[in-house]
């Protein structure tokens, strides 16, 4: 398995968590940021626009502190 698809299925399984609990929302960038310890090839902007891919399309809540 590539690091890219292994980064894609661990989005998925915070994403299938969110999705027990919709109207919580998660914080995009520390999501991104604890992501990022254990898949630094990637930056956290990347990481960033992959999670809130995967929040868009399962229509959950987030909050994005992007450029903050």
């Amino acid at each position: 398995m590539t690091e890219n698809e292994e980064l894609t299925r661990e989005i998925g399984l915070l994403a299938d968590r969110a999705e027990s609990d919709p109207e919580t929302g998660v914080d995009i960038k520390a999501l991104a940021v604890g992501l990022w310890a254990s898949f630094n090839e990637f930056s956290i902007e990347e990481i960033e626009d992959a999670l809130r891919d995967a929040w868009r399309t399962r229509g959950l809540a987030f909050n994005d502190n992007a450029g903050n």
